[in-house]
């Protein structure tokens, strides 16, 4: 029997048909980042760089920094923390350091994220809550701001997740919490408004782990380190968070979600089309 001829890997060709995310105009930006540890005390900085690059061209800006946790030895030199700094929380330190650097007003919130507790501003406000935590628990709270302030001012706030395991991360992007919100969100076919919130697309980012369930529960630190994560895997995320936020707040993003492994040295993304988004639109909007 004549062996197959070996078939080439097929393309994907989703980018050269993606839309571009169309935000809503705004003069005013708001940045949540929720968790200050493993990636967001990477992040951090590329925040109030973004917020001081928007400022610089007249726009306002608000920055909060949330986490209840305080600099500890084992956060180093995994975490953006220095030994001066044990201690010390890590929402204020970062927030002390970087508005400092890039002259620009940083909040610290030395406590958990609290959906109750963080109201929405005014309607010409654009907020991206930009989740870095590691339990379920918090991305709840962050579903209910969003699923909260999404029902009263649609597309005015949005979530920009950031998980990752061992050496493999995702960043997801997106403003909705139901199908519902959804209609109407294509312009043709080169215009999106509107795009699935991160639990919708991964609906186990609110499940808790075994580790959290747990009756004595791991810190962050500890789940690493029991883990044995990669010293370079938080920092690729944020990476990639960050050229997120430069696409959202100036314009050509085309995608709603990326995910990548180190050991392999892979990446892929799902791009802003009908057919990438037919899991979650409304019936009449695939067709």
């Amino acid at each position: 029997m004549p062996k197959r001829k070996p078939q080439p890997p097929q393309l994907d060709l989703s980018f050269a048909r993606a839309a571009t995310l169309m935000m809503p105009t705004t003069n005013r930006w708001e940045f949540v980042l929720v968790g200050c540890g493993g990636t967001g005390s990477w992040l951090a900085p590329s925040i109030a760089r973004v917020a001081s690059v928007l400022q610089e061209q007249g726009k306002e800006t608000a920055i909060w920094f949330v986490d209840p946790d305080h600099v500890e030895a084992k956060n180093i030199p995994r975490q953006n923390f220095c030994r001066a700094e044990l201690g010390a929380n890590k929402a204020a330190t970062l927030a002390a350091r970087f508005s400092a650097a890039w002259g620009v007003g940083i909040n610290a919130l030395g406590e958990p994220f609290n959906a109750a507790r963080t109201t929405a501003r005014g309607h010409d406000w654009t907020t991206v809550l930009i989740g870095c935590v590691d339990n379920a628990a918090a991305r709840k709270e962050i579903a209910k701001r969003l699923k909260e302030n999404s029902a009263g001012s649609p597309h005015r706030t949005w979530w920009l997740d950031c998980g990752n395991t061992e050496s493999a991360g995702q960043v997801l992007f997106g403003s909705c919490a139901d199908k519902r919100q959804l209609e109407g969100s294509f312009v043709g076919s080169k215009i999106c408004k509107a795009l699935p919130g991160p639990a919708m697309v991964a609906p186990d980012l609110l499940k808790a782990r075994p580790e959290e369930r747990a009756k004595s529960k791991l810190s962050c630190a500890e789940i690493q380190l029991a883990n044995a994560q990669s010293l370079a895997v938080n920092q690729q995320v944020a990476a990639i968070a960050t050229d997120y936020l430069v696409r959202i707040t100036h314009g050509g993003l085309k995608r709603l979600g990326t995910w990548f492994d180190l050991e392999s040295g892979s990446s892929r993304s799902r791009y802003i089309t009908r057919e990438g988004l037919a899991d979650w639109l409304p019936a009449k909007e695939v067709a």
